[in-house]
């Protein structure tokens, strides 16, 4: 997708005052973050992460194909950091994570650790998202009024190929890699300007909260000085939250648990 955005300089010049995050080099296109990360030595999980994510990824065979991967997206926008991430289906390994910080990413989407900002191992985790998707409902509005009134810091996350597909982009991954691309089924036109009209006048709303001085709407990413404190509660809440894009797609991990043990120091040394 980085690559087709260089033939729409216009949706490049409307993403210049927004913060770029990174989002992996395959998404889910097998072997995905979960499959080439579940190996028995947490360092070879690591090293083949930072192949991978300097790789551009073939999107029907899910082999290396040259440079790519997070290079791409510093050469599309060289004059922005590309420090935040997010894991398909906030679906995060540790090992993986750690090799994107040595490629520069500082600040994590992906985690269920803390209501507040947290830093650990010079990584600041981000508060889970109240909300995955836009549905253009009440239950949409509750969800969001509700985190904005009694949380401090709301990240939401909406999905835009939701805003005008009927299913997930990546539906056709769910089986294995497929022989060719196929684009999802599309929203009725009726639907679609539904969805948009509901969305900005949600926008609009919050707008106006921030007018008045009830809400901060940034962008801007602050390293926390909280530090985490870690313990066997906390990090096998967040390994079971992690897993379950690889449980739906009938992935069960046999080693990513150890690497959880691992990166949190809760194992023992040998």
């Amino acid at each position: 997708m980085t690559e087709k955005l260089r033939r729409f300089p216009d949706i490049l010049n409307m993403l210049s005052e927004h913060e770029i995050g990174y989002h992996s080099s395959s998404h889910s296109v097998h072997p995905t973050i979960f499959e080439f990360t579940d190996v028995e030595n947490y360092e070879e999980a690591y090293q083949v992460s930072i192949l991978r994510e300097t790789s551009r990824i073939n999107p029907l065979t899910g082999k290396i194909e040259g440079e790519g991967g997070i290079y791409a997206l510093q050469r599309l926008f060289p004059r922005k950091q590309i420090i935040s991430f997010r894991a398909p289906g906030h679906c995060w390994v540790p090992p993986h994570l750690e090799a994107l910080k040595r490629l520069g990413i500082k600040f994590d989407f992906s985690a269920d650790l803390s209501l507040t900002p947290v830093n650990f191992k010079g990584i600041t985790f981000y508060p889970y998202p109240v909300m995955g998707n836009w549905e253009a409902n009440l239950k949409s509005y509750r969800i969001l009024w509700i985190a904005i009134l009694k949380r401090r810091l709301s990240i939401i996350s909406f999905h835009p190929s939701l805003l005008v597909n009927k299913i997930e982009w990546d539906s056709i991954y769910r089986e294995g890699n497929p022989t060719k691309l196929v684009p999802p089924p599309a929203r009725d036109q009726r639907e679609t300007s539904f969805i948009f009209n509901m969305l900005d006048r949600f926008l609009l709303h919050i707008s106006n909260l921030q007018k008045i001085g009830l809400i901060e709407v940034t962008p801007n990413l602050e390293e926390s000085k909280q530090r985490l404190c870690p313990t066997e509660k906390i990090v096998e809440k967040c390994y079971k939250r992690s897993i379950k894009w690889a449980l739906k797609r009938n992935y069960k991990p046999k080693f990513i648990f150890n690497h959880f043990l691992k990166f949190f120091e809760l194992e023992e040394d040998p």
